[in-house]
Parts: structure tokens; C-alpha cells; sequence
């Protein structure tokens, strides 16, 4: 739909996330954001707010601030990441206080939808991931929020699949923003931080490096001594030095880390204690290779020009969704040692980000900003989006649940 003549870039702009967590590609997308849309001001939304400890990580509001709060704001941006589902968080102790875990997750994007209706504000989505079908039951809701966003964006087929948009819906597959991420810090700005890190480390700046993340999930029937094994093998065949990046201490990378270089017997560095996201890039960015079972670790490097393999260890759709993106998907490994056998044959290539991608990329950015203009041009289905909203409540709740809230008696 054309723009109206009033429309305007808006000056604040809350962008919903699990921004609260120690992760690395999480924690890229508010700065992608703030970089892409330069005269916008970005509030990120997490669901508790908490800081992360990284001194480089824009600071987020919880969820509570933009369904109810003061802070005000004129559009509203979902993701990325596999954040479009409608799971309880019962595994995630951060978010045990208040009963969040229940509604943590539908709250980044149902939430979202919520409080842009609300607020009468657009609301637009960053590319983000869907990692599960939706039930018969919750597509009715799933429905109105797609028909009320102004720009629906997601980062893989896959996740377009198991979205299942209605008949009309546009949607746009796009790749996963974090791969512009050296337009945001380039190669040659992380050699500084990176220096940094092998002094911090007592670690030869002379040396080439291996880039290496690893993920319980991809360890199966692999084992934190054989995974040991096999790093040191592969180190010595090829001349490097392994760096064993925690890209996401909430999944206890760290410890994984820590227990797997506990194993090791020739030199190496251990990277458990990020202090700054641009210290993770910089391994990414500065190493010889990267291998790893970190989405946004294989991203990143690949936006450095760095040889990558990917292990897909179990194999999620969004791997071989981005790897669709790039046509690189010979950097897909079924496993461990696959990935050592791949890297071997890759080592000492040449790559690039395709500029398709980033081609793509800036098309995506230009989409949210003309979305994120007109509060307008989508306020019949955001209103539409509130009456689904009610009528599912009511029909779940009973009739007192909307009459709840004012039965009660304020004492104070």
C-alpha cells in the first residue's frame, strides 16, 4: 500500500528480542538495527531486561515496558532470531520471577502485535526464525498478528513453512541480518580488539588461528575427549592454534568449553569469558578458519571472508536455510568429524558474503523503514488483531475474563 503524505520516519522504535541473554547473535541485532536505521533510535525489548555484561550490548527494556509502560515510541520491530513460536520458557531459570516463563516467548511477537495495537503504531519483522509448526487452535491469533504487521520478513524457507501464512500474506524470505555485520565493525576495526584478547590470553600474535564453537547438542555420541582429540589432530595437521569460543553462556557454552580445553595438551586459547561482543567478532574476523555449531558464528565469519563449516548437529532448518541464501552449501556438516574432513578440503580458500546477500540485505532495511512511516496504512487489521486478541481470551478465560481486572477494589 503507497505511503500516506503525512507519514514520517519515526524517532523511537522498540525492537523485541531475547536481548537479555549472554548470546552473540542475539545481542548483534540491536546493533545492526541502530546501524541500518541511523535516525532512529532503537529500544530493545527483552523479556526481563537484565544486562548482559557486555560492555558493548545496547542496554533493553523489559516486556513489560513496551506493553504498558511510559516510554513512548512510534513502530515496533520483531526478531531476529527463533523467537516465532508460542513455547513456555520452563527451562530458562532468568525468567522464573513473576511467571514470565509462561509468556515470555509469544510475548516477543504476539506481545509485540499486542502493544503496537495498542499504542496505534506500526510493527514490522526483522527476518526472524520459526522453529516449530503452530496447533489448529493458536492459528486464528497466528493469522491476525500476520495480517497486521506492515512488513513480514522471515530468514529461511524452513521457517516460512512452518509458518503457514494465509492466502494473501506477503512474506519475505531474507537472510539472517547478522550477515552485514561487517558493514558494521569491518575486518580491518577488529584487529585492535582482537590484539587485545591474545594479550588478555598470554597468547602468540604471530600465530594463525582456529575459530572453534562448541554446543552440547552437536556433541552426541562424539564426547568432550574425542572432540579434544580431534582439534588437536586437525590444529597440528593444519598450523593453526584452536580458539574455543562461548558465542552463548546461557546454553553453557562456557562450560563446555572449559571442560573440552581441559582435554587439550598443545596451546591454545579459551575464550569463556567474552568481555565485549566485538572481542567474539574478532575471533570470527581475524581466524584462519571457523568451525563451529553456532548459526551466527558461521554467519559472521563468512562476512569476514573466513572459511567456515557449519555443523548441523541435529540439523535445524535455519543452517541450511542461510547456507541457501549464500549457495555455500557445501560448509554444511551432518557432525564432527564430517566437519574436520570438509574443513581439510576448505582450509585455504577464498570466500566472500555473496552480494546478493547483502544486496538482499539492503532491500530488507529499506522495507522496514518504509513499513515503520505510515501508523495508518495497517491500523483496520491492528484493530482487527485487538478483537481476535479479546475474543481468544474470552473464550479460553470465560466471560469474567475480561471484567476481572475491574472487579477488584483498590484498599490503598
Amino acid at each position: 500500500m503507497p505511503v500516506s503524505k503525512k507519514s514520517e520516519l519515526p524517532r523511537r522504535v522498540f525492537l523485541s528480542g531475547m536481548f537479555d541473554m549472554r548470546n552473540f547473535g542475539d545481542l548483534m541485532f540491536p546493533l545492526i538495527a541502530r546501524e541500518r536505521l541511523c535516525d532512529i533510535e532503537i529500544v530493545p525489548v527483552s523479556p526481563t531486561g537484565a544486562a548482559t555484561g557486555f560492555s558493548d550490548a545496547l542496554a533493553s527494556v523489559p516486556l513489560a515496558e513496551m506493553m504498558m509502560g511510559a516510554t513512548e515510541a512510534s513502530g515496533i520491530l520483531i526478531g531476529g532470531g527463533y523467537i516465532i513460536h508460542g513455547h513456555k520458557m520452563h527451562f530458562l531459570d532468568e525468567y522464573a520471577a513473576g511467571g514470565l516463563r509462561d509468556h515470555a516467548g509469544p510475548g516477543l511477537w504476539l506481545g509485540a502485535t499486542l502493544a503496537a495495537a495498542l499504542r496505534d503504531i506500526p510493527v514490522a519483522w526483522n527476518a526472524p526464525g520459526v522453529p516449530h509448526p503452530f496447533a489448529r487452535n493458536q492459528r486464528p491469533l497466528v493469522d491476525a498478528a500476520l495480517r497486521a504487521a506492515d512488513y513480514v520478513s522471515l530468514r529461511d524457507t524452513g521457517s516460512l513453512e512452518l509458518l503457514e501464512p494465509p492466502a494473501g500474506i506477503a512474506v519475505d524470505v531474507v537472510p539472517d541480518p547478522v550477515a552485514s555485520i561487517a558493514r558494521l565493525w569491518p575486518r580491518r576495526t577488529l584487529a585492535e580488539p582482537f590484539k587485545n584478547l591474545l594479550e588478555r590470553k598470554g597468547a602468540p600474535r604471530d600465530a594463525r588461528f582456529l575459530a572453534l564453537h562448541f554446543r552440547n547438542r552437536s556433541l552426541a555420541r562424539f564426547g568432550t575427549a574425542a572432540a579434544a582429540a580431534a582439534v588437536e589432530a586437525f590444529a597440528k595437521a593444519q598450523g593453526l592454534v584452536p580458539i574455543l569460543v562461548a558465542v552463548g553462556q546461557t546454553h553453557e557454552d562456557d562450560v563446555l568449553a572449559r571442560e573440552i580445553a581441559g582435554h587439550m595438551t598443545i596451546p591454545h586459547v579459551l575464550l569463556d569469558d567474552p568481555k565485549e561482543l566485538r572481542e567474539i567478532a574478532s575471533v570470527f574476523g581475524q581466524s584462519s578458519l571457523y568451525i563451529g555449531a553456532s548459526l551466527h558464528g558461521y554467519v559472521a565469519a563468512a562476512a569476514y571472508g573466513v572459511p567456515a563449516v557449519l555443523v548441523a548437529q541435529p540439523s535445524y532448518r535455519k543452517f541450511q536455510g542461510f547456507l541457501d541464501h549464500t549457495g555455500r552449501t557445501q560448509d554444511l556438516a551432518k557432525d564432527w568429524p564430517s566437519a574436520f574432513a570438509i574443513a581439510q578440503e576448505h582450509a585455504n580458500e577464498t570466500t566472500a558474503m555473496p552480494g546478493r546477500v547483502l544486496e538482499a540485505l539492503d532491500e530488507h532495511w529499506r522495507r522496514i523503514a518504509q513499513a515503520l512511516c505510515d501508523p495508518a496504512r495497517r491500523r483496520g487489521t491492528r484493530h482487527d488483531f485487538l478483537r481476535q486478541w479479546l475474543r481468544r481470551g474470552a473464550e479460553a478465560g470465560g466471560p469474567a475474563w475480561p471484567h476481572l481486572p475491574y472487579a477488584r477494589r483498590d484498599r490503598t
